[in-house]
């Protein structure tokens, strides 16, 4: 009885945030590999037969099929275009299976495919690199919710904030800036033209954004921005308050020192 070997392939994919924008229209000039895709966002390259690399201008790059040589070498390359390069190691890791099955099959690691060809591969490679964008992007909403925190801490023990004006205003314009840069990213999670056309893709396409939790974890960085903003407008009444109580003071000294030297002139 001769039983059948179902033939299984695995392909690798690497995600890797590397700076908060990338320069694709240089990259593009310079890079020779074979370009199979292009758009204001992201260019698509075939590095070798079964190799892929797609880069996207938000900061991301993600590897399909290359070993850890081949991407050490692109990252290097990379670098030259990237602006503000993130020292701080965020990578993820997915693999894509296909064999004789009838559907799409959806886990935290790894994604089981009836079908593979390049816009399986493509799509996937999308929607791993917006997780690791927003991976970055909650650390940084993060950090910035603990300096809040710190703030606070100060204000109760000491009931007061040790932050001078231009401090407060410096920060302010960090939190915005952070914000705007997010923000600004939102197309990462606009759906893909090709879904419009390919039943399967649409679902695949679906059904990632749910395995990343793509949607909810966004909502969760509007929130923690939310209250950042909520924390920074309290910060910045208590600043304007102390600012005026200074002012005030200052001209109660003014006035008292135009009373003593009044009083000292029509005593002498």
């Amino acid at each position: 009885m001769n039983e059948k070997t179902e033939k299984i392939i695995k392909l690798g994919l690497y995600a890797y945030y590397l700076a908060e924008q990338i320069n694709l229209k240089n990259l593009k000039a310079d890079f020779t590999a074979k370009l199979l895709n292009q758009s204001n966002s992201e260019l698509f390259y075939e590095i070798s037969e079964g190799a892929y690399m797609v880069v996207y201008n938000y900061g991301a790059v993600v590897f399909a099929n290359m070993n850890q040589i081949e991407m050490s070498k692109s990252i290097h390359l990379l670098r030259n275009y990237c602006h503000h390069f993130i020292d701080e190691k965020i990578d993820e890791e997915y693999y894509i299976l296909t064999n004789d099955i009838s559907d799409l099959k959806f886990s935290f690691n790894e994604l089981l495919t009836p079908r593979l060809d390049t816009q399986i591969i493509k799509i996937t490679m999308l929607n791993l690199a917006q997780s690791v964008a927003l991976d970055y992007f909650q650390n940084t909403a993060e950090s910035l919710l603990n300096d809040i925190k710190k703030f606070a801490e100060t204000l109760e023990s000491k009931g007061t904030l040790n932050l001078s004006k231009k401090q407060m205003l410096k920060f302010i314009g960090k939190s915005l800036n952070t914000k705007n840069k997010i923000f600004e990213n939102l197309y990462i999670f606009d759906t893909p033209d090709v879904t419009w056309n390919d039943e399967l893709i649409d679902r695949l396409n679906k059904g990632l954004n749910a395995t990343f939790e793509l949607k909810p974890r966004y909502k969760e960085i509007e929130s923690t921005f939310k209250n950042i903003e909520d924390n920074l407008y309290l910060f910045m009444e208590l600043n304007q308050h102390q600012e005026s109580n200074k002012l005030e003071w200052i001209i109660i000294v003014l006035i008292m020192i135009e009373v003593v030297d009044l009083f000292l002139t029509k005593l002498f």
